[in-house]
Formats: C-alpha cells, structure tokens, sequence
C-alpha cells in the first residue's frame, strides 16, 4: 500500500513536466509545444510506436507500447489543453506565462502523471503483458466537438479493449480518490439563438421590433420547460451564460439583432434532445409574437458519460491497494459537469476516477477552474500509481 519507490523515484521528472505544461498553457487543438514535449519524451522511453498528426485533432499524440506477451490491449488518456483566462496565483514559478490562457483544470498535471506512468511500462516491459496505448488528446475543454471524437474516429483505438483514465479534483486531499460506476457525468449541449427585428430610434419603439425584450422574454421562458414540462426525477440544467446586444454604452438605440448562448446538460442524450426541441419551438413562438425571427444553432458536445461496472471495480481495487480503503470513496451522484472522455466509454468498457490534490495547509484549495486553482504535486503520484496497478489487472488475457 502507498505510492512505490519506483513511482517515488518519478516524481521529480513528474513535477518538472507538470510545471514545464503549465508554464506554457495551450488552447484547445493548439497544443503545439505541449504535444511535442510529449511525443519526444515517449520516444526517449522507447515506445514502439508514437503516432502524431493521425486525426483531425492534429495536436493528438498516441503512444504504442508492446510488451510481445498475450494479453488485452489497455487505452490510458490524459488531456493537454489548458483555458482561456487569466493565471491569478502568485508567488509559484510556474505560473502562467502567456497572458490569457491558464492551467486551471489540472491538464497539465494529468499529462505529467500519464507520462511518468508510460515512462515505467517502458522500463518495466518484461515484468507485464499485453499492450498499451497512451493518449494523449486536445480539447477537452473544447471548441467542440473536442480531442476524444476525432481520435476514436481515426480508428487507432479500435482493438482495445479497456480505456481508462483520471481527474484532479481539489473536493478530496491528496491520498484520497473517488470513483463512480454507472453514468458519472451529464451530456452538453451547446446551444446559440439570435434574434433579429428592425433597429429604430429609442423614442420610437412602435417603428421597431424590441430584440432585446424578445431575448429576455425567450430565456425566462425556457426555464419553466424545466419545471413543468419536465420529470422532476429527471435532472437537468439549462443555462444562458451571454447575452449580447447593441452597442457598448449606447442609450438612444434600439439594436436590430441580440444574440445569447449557454448550455444545456442532462444525464439521459434522448432526454436532452426533447428539451432542445421545445426551447426552439418556445423560441421561435416568442419571436414571432413581438415580430422579430430568430434562428437557434446547438452543438452536441459530449454525450453521457457512463463508467462500465466491471472496469470501476478494477479502478477501486486499484485505488485500494494504492490509497487504502478508507481513502476510495463511491461518488453517490454523478455531476452536471461534462467530460468528453464519454466518447471513449461509448464504445470501449471504460472508467473515469478522480483523485485528491488539495491541501488546505498550503492554501491549495481552488477548484477547477478558479483564477487561483492549483494542485498538490504529492497527488499526481497516487494518479500515476492507480494507472499501474489497474493495468496488472486489465491487462491479462484472464
């Protein structure tokens, strides 16, 4: 139990690649140095295969490693991308140096893990079996459809038979992890509506048609869609998250187009799309009574994600080996929060696992996404020690 001297014996390498990603955070599908970072240290392992430029996520970086003993063919996956907003820590060295992208969901720390682990397969080939392939995928944060969909598309997973894969979550401390069988995070839908009427002078309202109050009077109705129209046993989330009309400042214009977008999530994809249905009906009903039109684009993001039975109980025996009983916990509710590794659990039996990085003690306590988050480097070790352990156990031909 607890974290191997050979994984201890990683962590220093695991730290300077995590710190290194950080410090030069990329946008999705632009993770040009991060990828290549990556692609050299597989090949420095002496990884059979290292294939980049395979899909239309162009930044993907597969690693193929080839023990030449029977056994299943295990996917392991990291995220690379990093957000658009601003790196407000301070006093760390590795803070955000390019202004307005920022590691604040853990991604860097996640390819730091994933590679120390791919670096003991390589060094520990004849103490295992089967293959390996580790991914390393753009976008997950998007722009949609996201890394995951085109690199299942390409078809360079197609004969494995289990994927896995890890989260930092700074709700648990470093030690404990957290897994979740069944469906574990919702679907997300992106949506964008614009309305357009006839801009007029703002002392003559009757010579126009108000976009504004068209908008307003659209998203205040979508929301009893959810409390009527809806099973109250059926979770979902609608959420407008902009809202953009006329000029900056303006006073005496009316505008002749408002546009707003936000998301939809639910944990059931028919669902969703019965929702989607009724807020274009709704919206275009609205626009129609205070004359303007209105045009509705969504975007299917990422699907449901569903953990498979089998392959969680192998991740909490795992954890339990590595963490200790009383550190896994079962996650009782799956999250409204979307995860586009649900493109590799649609097709492959698959498990996602969050482990702890949060230590109240040196003031790590941001969640993803904060301007401030950060994560204790102490849990990127249990994360790469959980990767092993599960693959002894998925890897035999049993």
């Amino acid at each position: 139990m607890g974290i191997s001297n050979e994984v201890l014996a990683l962590k220093d390498q695991i730290v300077a690649w995590r710190r290194d990603i950080h410090t030069h955070p990329e946008l999705g599908f632009a993770e040009q140095r991060t990828s290549a970072l990556v692609a050299k240290a597989l090949r420095s392992f002496g990884f059979d295969e290292v294939l980049t430029d395979f899909c239309p996520a162009r930044t993907a970086v597969l690693g193929v490693l080839r023990t030449g003993r029977p056994g299943h063919v295990v996917g392991l996956r990291a995220d690379m991308d990093a957000l658009p907003m601003q790196d407000e820590k301070e006093g760390v060295p590795y803070r955000s140096q390019t202004p307005g992208v920022c590691h604040a969901c853990g991604h860097d720390g996640h390819t730091a893990a994933l590679l120390g682990a791919a670096r003991y397969c390589a060094e520990h080939r004849d103490e295992l079996c089967g293959t390996m392939k580790f991914v390393f995928q753009p976008a997950e944060e998007g722009p949609s459809p996201g890394g995951a969909k085109y690199i299942m598309e390409s078809g360079v997973l197609d004969d494995v038979d289990y994927m896995i894969g890890g989260h930092q979550s700074t709700y648990a401390s470093v030690g404990q992890v957290m897994v979740k069988s069944g469906v574990a995070c919702a679907g997300g839908h992106a949506f964008k509506v614009t309305v357009t009427g006839v801009g007029t002078h703002a002392i003559s309202p009757q010579d126009g048609s108000d976009v504004i109050s068209t908008a307003v009077q659209i998203i205040s109705s979508w929301q009893s869609i959810l409390t009527r129209q809806v099973d109250p046993q059926r979770p979902a989330v609608l959420s407008v998250c902009s809202l953009h009309a006329g000029e900056p400042g303006a006073t005496n214009v009316l505008p002749s187009t408002a546009v707003f977008t936000g998301t939809l999530r639910t944990f059931s994809d028919p669902l969703r799309t019965g929702i989607l249905e009724k807020m274009r009906a709704r919206a275009e009903s609205i626009a129609r009574l205070n004359g303007c039109e209105c045009v509705m684009e969504d975007e299917d993001q990422f699907p449901v994600l569903t953990n498979d039975d089998a392959v969680t109980e192998v991740i909490r025996k795992a954890a339990i080996e590595v963490a200790g009983p009383e550190a896994v916990f079962t996650v009782p509710e799956p999250s409204m929060g979307s995860e586009d590794f649900a493109q590799y659990a649609r097709r492959i039996p698959s498990s996602y696992f969050m482990f702890g990085v949060r230590n109240d003690e040196k003031g790590i306590i941001y969640g993803g996404h904060h301007p401030k988050f950060d994560m204790d480097e102490d849990g990127l070790l249990y994360d790469t020690e959980i990767f092993l352990h599960a693959l002894r156990h998925l890897l035999p031909n049993n």
